[in-house]
């Protein structure tokens, strides 16, 4: 390792150093006594919610923090992302420092971002699509799975590409349904789950989250991408999503899940507390579901409202932005740039910045890449759909099939042919084709 990166690499483990501490899912997530007490008062009266001290002080882990970006003095794109890094973890420290008050929702937003949050295009905002996820007709697929069944699921799809570098196991003390860590994956145990959702964890979480984590960590330079450089967040939890629907898992059952969960988000920014967001909850999801969607917004924030945990409305935008990411790559041909996104955890914003550093020999290309990114044919058919479908708007499409229908019934025309707008007679055959 020449002399500058052997520099480049001490600063980057120093920093994970400092950071090794600082979890916020584990400050912030409640003991599973605070639903049992929840429903044992009939679900009535407010959570009581309370926190563990830190770890660590969190003035001194500021400062340790700012101390070392001062000592990052260079302009060179290497020590721009590690400042940036030391910057968004000093929010981070400060967010957990602040649980339990409205100034937890104020770091929240910098780190996140508002549910309320615009798109490049003015004309789209975020809430917007959320109501359009949320607002999908249910499948009333029933789930049949296991957390055992599913463990087992999840391992045949992501043992034949990670092997032992990541391990799925069932666990007593998950939160959430389903998460990852840097190696492993873990299903929450009594959780039930349908095919599509254990095949899509597979692809969320363990080939995409732990699969870029241990890109990340087997940087010889920027070991930080394995926890992920600045703004990571929206970036990575929107191509989760998409990995799901490039591997055709995603269904809209889990459109809705995640529409309402930035409906919830957004409930609550705007004053409603803890009880009217799970009453407005329980009207999609059961009760059990439901307190768990309540607690991913409530948790480390105000529960009488105004102020929550904002993570859960990076879905959107990081959906619609990895995809349009890699829709420009794929049309220019520009693979090395999503060869660079698959080194680590970053947000697209930063993949020009990490292609450069790979062809500066400072990074390098991932170890381990996804289904979708090995049956690039397919995905880049599955883009170029997007690319033709989004030629036409769906709105004037709809007018137009109401008008032909209605002309159609006026001039005795049968709905197969106006649906199909030919505006030719039907052909009928006898017999089977």
């Amino acid at each position: 390792m020449a002399h500058g990166h052997a520099y480049l690499r001490a600063l980057s483990d120093e920093l994970l150093a400092l950071q090794r501490p600082v979890k916020i899912l584990r400050a912030i997530n409640w003991s599973p006594k605070v639903h049992e007490r929840f429903f044992a008062q009939g679900a009535r009266a407010m959570p009581r919610v309370t926190y563990a001290p830190l770890p660590y002080a969190p003035h001194d882990k500021v400062r340790e923090l700012l101390a070392l970006k001062r000592r990052i003095r260079g302009k060179n794109d290497a020590e721009v992302l590690l400042r940036r890094k030391c910057d968004e973890l000093c929010t981070v420290v400060r967010m957990l420092a602040a649980r339990g008050t409205r100034s937890f929702f104020h770091h929240s937003v910098v780190l996140y971002g508002d549910p309320r949050d615009r798109y490049a295009d003015p004309s789209v905002d975020n809430i917007e699509i959320a109501r359009l996820w949320a607002n999908r007709p249910p499948s009333g697929v029933r789930a049949t799975l296991s957390a055992e069944q599913a463990r087992a699921v999840i391992q045949g799809v992501v043992g034949p590409v990670l092997g032992k570098h990541c391990t799925v196991r069932v666990s007593e003390t998950l939160t959430a349904n389903a998460a990852a860590g840097a190696t492993r994956v873990a299903v929450k145990k009594g959780a039930r789950f349908t095919p599509s959702q254990a095949r899509a964890l597979a692809h969320h979480e363990g080939l995409w989250h732990v699969l870029t984590s241990l890109n990340g960590y087997a940087q010889p330079v920027l070991t930080v991408l394995g926890v992920g450089l600045a703004q990571f967040t929206e970036s990575q939890e929107g191509m989760g999503i998409l990995s799901e629907f490039l591997t055709g898992n995603l269904t809209d059952d889990r459109f809705i899940e995640l529409g309402e969960r930035t409906l919830a988000v957004d409930m609550a920014a705007r004053g409603a507390n803890y009880l009217e967001v799970y009453r407005a909850l329980c009207e999609k999801f059961a009760p059990e579901r439901a307190v768990q969607l309540c607690e991913r917004v409530f948790r480390g924030g105000v529960l009488e409202g105004g102020a929550p945990f904002t993570k859960d409305a990076t879905y959107q935008r990081g959906y619609v932005k990895t995809f349009q990411f890699l829709r420009r790559a794929l049309h220019r041909v520009d693979r090395a740039l999503v060869v660079a996104f698959l080194a680590g955890k970053m947000n697209v914003d930063e993949a020009p910045r990490v292609k450069q550093l790979i062809a500066e020999g400072v990074c390098v290309g991932p170890r381990f890449v996804p289904q979708w990114w090995r049956e690039l044919d397919v995905t880049a058919a599955i883009v170029t759909h997007g690319v033709t479908t989004h030629r036409f708007a769906v709105s004037e499409r709809a007018r137009q099939y109401v008008e032909r229908r209605l002309r159609g019934e006026a001039e005795g025309l049968s709905p197969p042919d106006e649906l199909l707008g030919t505006g030719r007679p039907r052909i009928t055959r006898s017999g089977s084709d």
